[in-house]
């Protein structure tokens, strides 16, 4: 040691400068308060969710809707009313719209079961049919012959309505004989050249009418007519651009019941029995009132009720068939609309 130093050893303290240890201990508190911090939050969100009615839930997701980027409504505290101002009604409007037209389709389709002649009437008047340059009707008003309504029975033993005197003679004339296919001089060859024009003529009368109902907008449905063992076959189907009937329902078209109801006046004038048969297409169709098969069979039962309003009387009608999706007209394409269809048998030569 050199001279002057008392001895007393010499002391080294090092310092740091982080200040790691003045928070040693403490971080995991920070991470800890933020996790439950957001529990609680996704909790309370929870909550809210399953006591929120399903208005206030549109309301909600309308408001953060990136759409809807300006409301020229003004804002205002807290959440609106829906029905006031009109938000959530898009979410809402796939759900209502379902649910109004099940109702309105259940609806229609007991009118149609209770009462057929006058729900086809009104029907028939929802759509005005097409006029000619003159402003005239360009099809016979549909009804002027229409016998009484089948349902009523208190009409069976009123006195006879306007009309039914001539009702009778064309069924009288209906059930009158048929000549013999088998007379003398007249060959099987010869019948049948007969059968064909017979079928011809008709499928002309039968485009005459669908084509004066086509006119302008309106659509029709397709018409085919041809000579099969039975009879004379009329089949009216629909295509991409009209169906007959609402979609699951035995709810016609206005055109249809026009055109049926025009049928059932050329019918009127024919011999033989009718049957009638309703097919749909593949798809398989299931509500809670409906099937193929029902579907089918019901609306083949409205188009008897469509060809009575246009003047056939019902004692002509034989059979009423529904076939569902069996006998496809299309097999290679079961959703074809052309699947979809009215067909109408005329038994006998059609004369």
């Amino acid at each position: 040691m050199s001279e002057g130093h008392n001895g007393s050893p010499i002391i080294i303290r090092k310092k740091r400068g982080d200040g790691d240890e003045d928070h040693h201990g403490g971080v995991w508190k920070l991470a800890f308060a933020d996790f439950m911090t957001a529990m609680m939050a996704f909790f309370l969100v929870m909550w809210l969710i399953n006591s929120t009615s399903k208005e206030t839930k549109a309301v909600i997701v309308q408001y953060f809707n990136p759409v809807q980027l300006i409301d020229s409504n003004p804002a205002h505290k807290g959440m609106r009313d829906p029905k006031q101002t009109g938000q959530g009604k898009s979410l809402q409007k796939a759900d209502d719209v379902k649910t109004t037209q099940e109702t309105e389709s259940k609806d229609k389709d007991s009118a149609l079961h209770k009462d057929p002649i006058k729900t086809l009437d009104e029907i028939a008047k929802r759509e005005p049919p097409p006029t000619t340059a003159d402003g005239a009707e360009s099809s016979p008003k549909v009804g002027a012959m229409t016998p009484r309504d089948p349902f009523d029975r208190v009409a069976k033993s009123a006195s006879p309505p306007q009309g039914a005197a001539k009702s009778a003679q064309e069924e009288n004339k209906v059930e009158s004989p048929k000549k013999d296919s088998h007379a003398p001089g007249v060959t099987p060859a010869e019948q049948g050249e007969k059968a064909k024009a017979s079928a011809a003529a008709l499928q002309a009368e039968l485009e005459k009418i669908v084509n004066q109902e086509a006119r302008g907008a309106h659509a029709a449905p397709k018409t085919e007519v041809k000579q099969v063992d039975e009879g004379v076959l009329i089949t009216l189907t629909d295509d991409a651009n009209f169906s007959m009937f609402e979609v699951g329902s035995i709810e016609p078209k206005p055109q249809l019941v026009r055109i049926i109801g025009q049928i059932g006046k050329v019918l009127a004038k024919k011999t033989g029995e009718i049957e009638l048969r309703g097919h749909t297409d593949g798809r398989s169709y299931t509500s809670k009132s409906y099937d193929n098969w029902r579907l089918s069979s019901d609306r083949a039962t409205v188009v008897n009720y469509m060809l009575i309003r246009g003047g056939l009387p019902p004692a002509r009608v034989g059979k009423i068939v529904g076939m569902a999706d069996r006998h496809l007209k299309t097999p290679k394409d079961p959703l074809a609309p052309v699947n979809r269809r009215i067909e109408i048998l005329l038994r006998g030569d059609g004369q």
